[in-house]
């Protein structure tokens, strides 16, 4: 599995996404974004799975990014 870090425009959002990751059984936490990215709300969330693509679909969704060795990789850019 691949650790992805999803960023949100909303607290809610990122509860939201929580819930949603619980529902499909997928491991993930809240935390604080890194201070290398950027994120409106401050949470981001976590977690683990084959694709950054979990299935949610939310406008409260900002970015996703993929997590290696070298820093943070662009997956996904909301609109």
């Amino acid at each position: 599995m691949t650790e992805f870090i999803a960023t949100f425009y909303s607290q809610y959002g990122a509860v939201q996404f929580l819930k949603h990751a619980k529902q499909h059984q997928i491991p993930c936490r809240l935390a604080p974004v890194p201070r290398s990215l950027s994120s409106s709300c401050g949470t981001c969330a976590h977690y683990s799975h084959h694709e950054w693509d979990t299935g949610f679909v939310m406008r409260d969704l900002e970015t996703v990014y993929r997590s290696s060795e070298g820093g943070y990789e662009v997956v996904h850019h909301g609109t």
